[in-house]
């Protein structure tokens, strides 16, 4: 009652928050369980993670630092509690706090008798050593991290199956270093998740993308949350994707839900809050007079998933263990998913089929992560905050309104309990593996609870006494239970105490899981073990065989390697993860493995499917990315006219892939009579699209003799524009003192907007000095999508941007007629010259953005219309941001903004780079022979980055870039009140507030 008071005094809006006595009334849980309070405040606030050591000790951080870290001087808020239940009755009754004033302290995990804590930038240990539950000792393991969104900073540290500690850093951005090691190289993350090895010191980036919430199952095999995705597989695991650095993997994770994607409906109970009541009225009303259509549901799909976790217990019914519970705080309940394996990966369905396993009425409850525990139920944390959503999600008149208060309910916090119907809730955690034996650990390995068996490998990890590798031996090869075998076999592999004969004998186990281990494990036994492996890729379990598909690529490169390799393709011929699976091999593998599959009996090319020429124009890509011109001259041969390839699905998929990966390989030609006269063959092809593909790869071979019969038709105005734009691409493989004549005349001549562009792009492609001159030359004559195109090449070179700026300069351009974005992209080159040349000439932002915003105000008061505002939309902004249901290329999903006030688009309208998101940031790329990329980062390897432009991809290998960094301007230019007037800004704003 007192609580009560208190919150009615701190004037909560909307409904109160309810004591945990009656909390525990508001909830509806599947039949078979029932909920028990474990925790509440003021023992515990703001709960996001729970860990329990080898006493049974709990331990929980609380996230306090939300939605915003403190102001700078001021002391971080968020803590580590250590919690006691003084008097068993299952309650905890006292706290103390274990460490404070850490900074959004998001994940705690036992090691060492201390904790590993991650609080960005750093990964910290925190341990107590006189006993008082208080750490005494403080200290960073690893610093770099992002200060990134509280949704999506540095969380979970786990340490996985394999001995290695895995740790959410949802992509973002750092260079990760150990103050320990100050020797030792910065990991990279940008884009990827981290782990480290705890005993080794050594640390890389990882695969997986999580927000908050990863797991692994009894397989090892790791499962991720992520805002609207409840619950992703990461398909691949890390250490593979690296070795080709000539292919290049956008994703390592698949969606398995089966019920919904990417967001699937949920079945909250709770009434929904004010803010969202509120909001969903405004939308509707937008949308009644813009797409009568639409209907804005209120509530219905996962929109804050959390917390993914894998249930290890043995206190529920058979065949619970091993299920997926998520957390959706915004819906105030609990989901649960039975996996099932599905090829490589898995499919997962709801439990139960038309609920949720857990809901509550009482909208505060934020069920945000689970735990579990040494008595073998589940436990359920709480945040219990009145407001889960960051404010900048929710539109400022709404938040004005209801005079929204982000950080109510920063007092309270709950855990729960959720127990089997007719167990025995009073099963205790209070344990004592701490004080066992090495022998009487192994012997737990056995043990039905999950919580037991971890604990146990971790601690016999954590002493490194050898003494038990034969007890451990045993156990790997006798034990009854598959569980067990698995982790004596890592636990051996963490005391460096694994033989191969034992791995051999894995290999053959009855159970797949053990089986599919085993290859991993075999990996530091090669090519010992290599006839296992191989036999392995036959294996009747799809995860065993794509493993072994996966360890493969770690042989030597042999007949019976590829061999293999090229089975698991044909076999799995549309089965898009065998097939990362085998590019993930070292590049020299591609050739060998195409050849196996074309002269197989019966051949696998004779039937066309999408699949296959999906892994037909990857295997070209890396074969050609390889710049082996007699590798490449046979790939040719085999699209010949009787050839195996000749048909023209086969040609194109494997054209295309050409092309892919000779760009890899810029300014390098492959020269060869037999691939010119092959490639000559394939221009004149009865398929129009067969040519279309032939003359892409043109530019990067030295066509000889066809560069006569290019030009011809190149200049012939009787041919159709279509042929002559082809005959000008092929051009590019011509020397230049032959080819530049021909091309500079048709920049300067009369042709189409389409074969000017050609020629310059043709001519653009040759390293010769006078190209910038010839370029800039005919600029005058050059039609406007001629000139946008001619701009973005010059400023691709270093050398050339400086002439284009002299041009500038001298006034021989007018900036006017380069586009915004050319223009922001010449005020942020890399080359400082270029930048101190243009200083002030670019006309960009047209003044101070403050200003520009205040006196564009008056705008807010015009009438509106929102069909005027989507041609203004198409026309300005649709190229980089497109709509909901469209692909976005380079501009954030803006089908949420209809949130924000008119105040803020129009700011963001004005000043486009006051906040750029972190997945839109805008990143420049130098290579190393002075050519200039940028674009949005949407994949890295060890090897190669990917960058997303407006129109194509680009993939350059990571030994050619000699700089890449962020951006700190956006490319959505300042100064687009000069594209659109006052009424057509207004329009624009209405279309964006009516829902894309």
């Amino acid at each position: 009652m007192a609580l009560l008071a208190a919150s009615l005094s701190c004037g909560f809006q909307g409904t109160l928050p309810l004591p945990p006595d009656e909390a525990l009334g508001t909830f509806q849980i599947a039949p078979g369980f029932r909920v028990e309070l474990f925790a509440s405040e003021p023992h515990v606030v703001d709960p996001v993670e729970m860990a329990f050591d080898e006493f049974g000790g709990v331990y929980v951080a609380e996230l306090l630092d939300n939605p915003e870290d403190p102001p700078e001087g001021n002391a971080p808020l968020s803590r580590i509690k250590y919690l006691e239940d003084t008097d068993g009755d299952g309650v905890i009754d006292r706290h103390t706090v274990f460490a404070d004033g850490i900074l959004a302290v998001e994940g705690i995990a036992p090691w060492k008798g201390g904790l590993v804590a991650t609080a960005a930038p750093d990964i910290l240990y925190l341990k107590d050593i006189d006993g008082d539950h208080r750490a005494d000792v403080r200290e960073v393991l690893y610093t770099g991290f992002a200060l990134a969104h509280v949704e999506g900073r540095l969380s979970n540290p786990r340490l996985g199956l394999d001995n290695w500690f895995y740790v959410v850093n949802h992509s973002y951005p750092g260079e990760v270093t150990s103050p320990s090691r100050p020797d030792v190289a910065p990991v990279n993350v940008r884009n990827r998740e981290f782990r480290f090895h705890p005993l080794r010191g050594i640390a890389e980036a990882s695969t997986g993308d999580a927000q908050f919430g990863h797991a692994y199952n009894e397989r090892g095999h790791w499962f991720v949350s992520q805002n609207t995705v409840h619950l992703r597989h990461t398909v691949i695991p890390p250490g593979y994707l690296h070795r080709n650095p000539l292919h290049s993997v956008e994703a390592a994770e698949q969606d398995v839900s089966d019920h919904g994607r990417p967001a699937a409906p949920v079945f909250p109970i709770s009434q929904p809050q004010q803010w969202r009541i509120d909001r969903t009225t405004v939308r509707q009303a937008r949308y009644a007079e813009t797409q009568p259509d639409r209907i804005e549901r209120l509530e219905g799909f996962f929109t804050a998933s959390s917390g993914a976790t894998v249930y290890l217990g043995d206190a529920f019914p058979a065949g619970f263990a091993g299920r997926v519970f998520v957390g959706e705080g915004a819906g105030n309940l609990v989901h649960c998913d039975v996996l099932e394996p599905e090829g490589p990966t898995y499919s997962a369905s709801r439990w139960p089929a038309e609920a949720d396993f857990l809901a509550s009425t009482d909208s505060w409850f934020r069920p945000v992560n689970f735990s579990n525990a040494p008595d073998g139920n589940l436990y359920v944390l709480d945040y219990y905050r009145q407001y889960l959503e960051h404010p900048m999600f929710i539109p400022d008149a709404v938040k004005q309104r209801l005079r929204m208060d982000f950080r109510a309910g920063d007092t309270l916090g709950r855990i729960y309990r959720i127990v089997a119907s007719g167990s025995d809730s009073g099963r205790s955690l209070r344990v004592s593996l701490g004080t066992l034996g090495g022998p009487e650990l192994v012997a737990l390995l056995e043990h039905p609870n999950g919580w037991h068996r971890r604990t146990a490998h971790r601690l016999l990890v954590e002493r490194q006494d050898r003494s038990v590798a034969g007890q451990l031996r045993a156990v790997a090869l006798g034990s009854a239970r598959p569980n067990a075998r698995l982790h004596a076999l890592w636990v051996l592999e963490g005391l460096g105490a694994l033989e191969a004969d034992l791995i051999a004998t894995a290999l053959a186990d009855s159970h797949p899981s053990v089986r599919e281990n085993a290859l991993r494990l075999a990996e530091a036994h090669l090519p010992e073990l290599a006839p296992a492996v191989l036999a392995a890729t036959n294996d009747g379990d799809a995860r065993v065989a794509f493993q072994a598909a996966l360890t493969v690529g770690n042989l030597p490169m042999s007949g019976r390697a590829t061999a293999a390799l090229a089975a698991v393709l044909a076999r799995n011929p549309d089965d898009p993860w065998f097939r990362v699976a085998v590019l993930s091999a070292p590049p020299g593998f591609a050739g060998p493995v195409l050849e196996k599959l074309i002269r197989r009996d019966p051949p696998v090319f004779a039937r066309v499917s999408r699949g296959k020429r999906a892994f037909l124009r990857a295997l070209a890509s890396v074969i050609s990315a390889r710049h082996d011109a007699p590798e490449a001259g046979e790939l040719l041969r085999w699209l010949a006219p009787e050839g195996p390839l000749d048909q023209p699905e086969w040609k194109i998929a494997a054209l295309q892939g050409m092309e892919e990966g000779l760009s890899l390989r810029k300014g390098r030609r492959l020269s060869s009579p037999g691939i010119a006269a092959s490639l000559e063959r394939l221009l004149g092809d009865d398929s129009e699209h067969v040519r279309a593909a032939a003359a892409e790869v043109a530019p990067y071979v030295d066509i000889g003799a066809r560069v006569r019969q290019a030009i011809a038709a190149a200049m012939d105005e009787r041919l159709p524009i279509a042929r002559r734009v082809l005959s000008v691409r092929v051009l590019q493989g011509g020397a230049f003192r032959a080819v530049a004549p021909a091309l500079e005349a048709m920049i300067r001549g009369d042709g189409s907007s389409g074969l000017k562009t050609a020629a310059a792009e043709s001519l653009a492609s040759f390293d010769h000095p006078s190209v910038a001159k010839a370029l800039i030359g005919a600029w005058d004559g050059y039609p406007s999508s001629t000139r946008d195109a001619v701009a973005e090449m010059l400023i691709r070179r270093r050398d050339r941007a400086l002439a284009f700026a002299e041009a500038i300069v001298a006034g021989s351009i007018d900036p006017m007629q380069i586009p915004a974005i050319t223009r922001i992209r010449l005020a942020n080159h890399p080359d400082e010259a270029v930048r101190a040349r243009l200083d002030g000439l670019l006309g960009l932002g047209a003044g101070d953005r403050d200003r520009a915003i205040e006196e564009h105000l008056r705008v807010l008061d015009l009438v509106a219309d929102a069909a005027r505002g989507r041609a203004a939309f198409d026309r300005e902004c649709a190229n980089c941001h497109l709509r909901r249901s469209e692909r976005g290329r380079i501009g954030p999903d803006l089908s949420g903004v209809n949130n924000r006030s008119t105040e803020t688009l129009l700011t963001s309208i004005l000043d486009p780079s006051h906040s750029i998101e972190d997945r839109y940031r805008n990143h420049l790329l130098e290579t190393t022979d002075g050519r200039f990329y940028d674009g949005i980062l949407v994949a890295e390897t060890e090897a190669s980055v990917t960058l997303r432009g407006e129109s194509e991809d680009v993939t350059v290998l990571k030994e050619d870039i000699a700089d890449l960094r962020a951006s700190a301007v956006s490319l959505m230019p300042d100064g687009l009140e000069d594209a659109l007037t006052d009424q057509e800004i207004a329009d624009v704003i209405a279309y964006l507030r009516a829902g894309l």
